[in-house]
């Protein structure tokens, strides 16, 4: 296969958590379902009809916008922006194997999708976790708009935690789902042989669905600036 892809053999489709649940939850690498506003469905096109009732469509992804998980997010960006002006990449897996190319084709093309079905959205926020060797080049394939180490995050103490003989690294948020806590302390104190490192602060990246004179006084009004991608 071309190490680009070939575009007219991917479908996007608007779907529902029923469709893409499993293959989120067994694929991506947080392992887990997330509340999702709008979902969509990455399929291969494995026919050859001409027409689209006979393609053989093959699942092969999945993208989640939803609202951002912090509630200081939102502020976080601008004093001028509300909960309900802003989305946040929440899920994005994509089979290996169809192009290199083809998670920022996705990024694009569902972006116009929720500037359709979501006029109200001004900016889509997405976050590239270092912990798990993204950066974000995806998102500058894009033409997000880079914001560095999450500034928001900076200077915090949080840290992940990994069980004994396993390999999956958990947020403070998961293990308060499995032990009942999330201060550092209460978790020691309950798994006294968990390891746990200090959490990597995320890269943080902007898009803006609005019109020009909207996005410019937005960027004005941004509470950490923009800076060039290193």
């Amino acid at each position: 296969m071309s190490n680009y892809c070939n575009t007219s053999k991917v479908t996007i489709i608007r779907t529902t958590k029923s469709v893409v649940q499993n293959i989120i939850t067994k694929k991506h690498y947080a392992k887990k379902w997330t509340e999702s506003k709008h979902i969509y469905a990455i399929y291969w096109d494995e026919g050859e009809s001409e027409f689209f009732e006979d393609r053989k469509l093959k699942l092969i992804g999945a993208i989640l916008y939803g609202h951002p998980v912090g509630f200081r997010v939102v502020k976080s960006i601008s004093d001028e922006l509300e909960n309900g002006d802003v989305l946040e990449i929440r899920r994005l897996w994509i089979e290996d194997g169809y192009g290199k190319n083809i998670e920022s084709y996705v990024i694009s093309q569902t972006l116009k999708m929720v500037k359709k079905y979501s006029p109200q959205t001004k900016i889509v926020i997405s976050f590239a976790d270092p912990s798990v060797n993204h950066k974000g080049i995806i998102y500058r394939a894009c033409n997000f708009y880079y914001q560095g180490e999450n500034p928001s995050s900076i200077g915090s103490n949080k840290y992940q935690y990994r069980y004994p003989n396993s390999k999956v690294w958990m947020s403070t948020r998961a293990m308060k789902n499995k032990v009942g806590t999330s201060g550092h302390m209460g978790i020691l104190n309950k798994i006294p042989d968990i390891e746990y490192r200090k959490s990597l602060v995320k890269y943080r990246y902007l898009y803006f669905l609005c019109n020009r004179k909207e996005k410019k006084r937005l960027i004005k009004s941004l509470k950490y600036p923009l800076v060039s991608y290193d």
